[in-house]
């Protein structure tokens, strides 16, 4: 079976930092909280249209601000750079874009989450980038 798109990533994290993990990415990515199915321990979906994108697991882990261990980061196509530029902005993100000669994506942006883990966004319409 050939391996098809990303369907969503899971992050782990400390109780302490929910508020703020839910926080930055609903404001920031604009993802919109969602059913989650009840696994018996707490945690949340959360959607960028009608898809569950990601999934935060709360576990007894301690608060983790920095190193993701072998996680490096995750890649989302977006549209739009202009209005999630002012996103990032307004929340006081630092960014940075990458355009890669023969690369599929016209422009990169990355982030760090408030985690501590990347965020690349690919934009593939020229037009926007």
């Amino acid at each position: 079976m050939p391996v098809g798109l990303v369907d969503h990533f899971n992050i782990g994290i400390a109780d302490s930092q929910a508020e703020e993990t839910l926080r930055f990415y609903q404001e920031v990515l604009g993802l919109k909280q969602g059913f989650r199915p009840d696994f018996g321990r707490p945690g949340w979906w959360l959607y960028a249209g009608e898809h569950p994108v990601l999934h935060i697991s709360v576990r007894k882990v301690p608060p983790n601000q920095g190193p993701t261990g072998s996680f490096d980061h995750i890649a989302l196509v977006a549209t739009d750079w202009s209005e999630m530029k002012a996103r990032l902005e307004k929340h006081k993100v630092a960014w940075r874009e990458q355009r890669v000669a023969g690369n599929a994506a016209a422009l990169q942006v990355f982030f760090k989450d408030c985690n501590g883990l990347t965020i690349e966004l690919d934009y593939f319409d020229r037009k926007e980038a």
